[in-house]
């Protein structure tokens, strides 16, 4: 999906590399294996921040 969002901005005229995001559910048990797709820069975190050490776990990943 992140390389379709890639190629679709490419033919949208969209210069240069842009920054995309995983934004389903994240947390300290995927946040490595999300991160480590080559296609995804970034990850939003939603209810997962609210846990103080899953939240330090998954800043600690990124």
């Amino acid at each position: 999906v992140h390389l379709a969002i890639r190629q679709e901005l490419a033919r949208l005229g969209a210069p240069g590399r842009r920054p995309v995001l995983y934004g389903g559910s994240v947390n300290q048990g995927n946040v490595g294996s999300l991160l480590a797709e080559s296609e995804i820069d970034g990850v939003l975190v939603g209810g997962a921040s609210l846990d103080p050490v899953g939240w330090g776990k998954i800043v600690a990943a990124g």
